[in-house]
């Protein structure tokens, strides 16, 4: 019985407090079960904790939001690096392929020049890049990742650049090859048989030995005669036994003459081009019936035409 009531007596142990306020007399009493306080010790405790593992989860979650916000961050850094390369070497593209299309016309203006046909124009046209390619090699390039853009752009660019140089002047000596053709007295100045060639004979009017220094063309009074070239008028009048007679200076050292002729139909200082009407056959000064007396000098001598003459 003792010690049931020794046990009755332990769990109503209880914690009195005496408050004694210094502005008042009045005394506070209160007291509280001794049993509170280790609940109140552990309530603090589990709040304690949980704070701890709320306060190092929010820890760990601010960590990762850092680490994503820098990912992020760099992510947008390299996605606008992309960004200005990709818009670089786009612009990089478009000038390739001006640069491709103007060495195209470079290549058919020669092309044209010299009377020829580009068999892949229509293709060049449309693809200017792959055509360049499939001269070079006859092959579809591969690509090949590892290979660097830029400088695979940047030796494109020089090969366009050096072959863009080559055609220009290609174009320029092609441009004087034409003009040294056209100048080039090669055209038969007239229709008809030639009477008698370049070199010695027997004069037909003293039946002596003498140096034909050209070549005769006969045919009926006033068959056209025309210029064998391009050039300029330099005289255009009578010359004593050469009759009315027509020089043109083609350049490169070559005039050529006409004589004889019934009607001179140009002037000193005229532009001739090759083929053009110059005269009209006669038979003036001495001659022996309707023909032209055709010279080409070279450099003041004179020369065997049929040494120039393509006909």
């Amino acid at each position: 019985m003792k010690k049931l009531q020794h046990t009755n007596h332990s769990q109503k142990k209880i914690l009195s407090f005496t408050i004694i306020p210094s502005t008042t007399n009045k005394v506070i009493h209160f007291s509280i079960p001794y049993w509170s306080i280790f609940s109140f010790i552990g309530v603090f405790l589990c709040i304690s904790l949980y704070s701890i593992g709320v306060s190092k989860n929010l820890s760990q979650t601010q960590e990762q939001l850092l680490i994503t916000t820098n990912n992020l961050t760099i992510l947008s850094s390299q996605n606008h690096a992309q960004t200005i390369e990709i818009d670089y070497l786009k612009g990089r593209s478009e000038e390739i392929e001006e640069k491709l299309i103007a060495l195209n016309d470079l290549q058919t203006k020669v092309l044209s020049m010299v009377g020829l046909e580009d068999p892949l124009e229509e293709q060049q046209a449309a693809n200017p890049l792959t055509v360049l390619v499939s001269r070079s090699d006859n092959r579809i390039p591969v690509v090949d990742h590892n290979y660097d853009l830029e400088e695979d752009i940047i030796l494109l660019d020089n090969l366009i650049e050096q072959q863009t140089m080559n055609f220009e002047k290609l174009v320029v000596d092609v441009e004087k090859q034409l003009q040294y053709i056209d100048s080039l007295p090669n055209l038969r100045p007239a229709i008809g048989r030639v009477s008698s060639n370049f070199g010695y004979r027997l004069s037909p009017t003293s039946r002596n030995r003498e140096f034909h220094s050209g070549i005769d063309i006969a045919n009926k009074t006033n068959t056209d005669i025309v210029a064998a070239g391009s050039g300029v008028v330099t005289f255009s009048g009578y010359n004593g036994a050469y009759g009315r007679m027509i020089i043109i200076s083609h350049g490169y050292g070559y005039t050529s003459v006409y004589a004889h002729n019934n009607t001179n139909l140009v002037k000193v200082g005229d532009h001739v081009a090759k083929g053009d009407v110059i005269a009209k056959m006669g038979s003036t000064g001495r001659s022996t019936g309707p023909h032209v007396h055709f010279e080409i000098r070279l450099n003041g001598k004179v020369i065997n035409p049929n040494t120039v003459l393509e006909n």
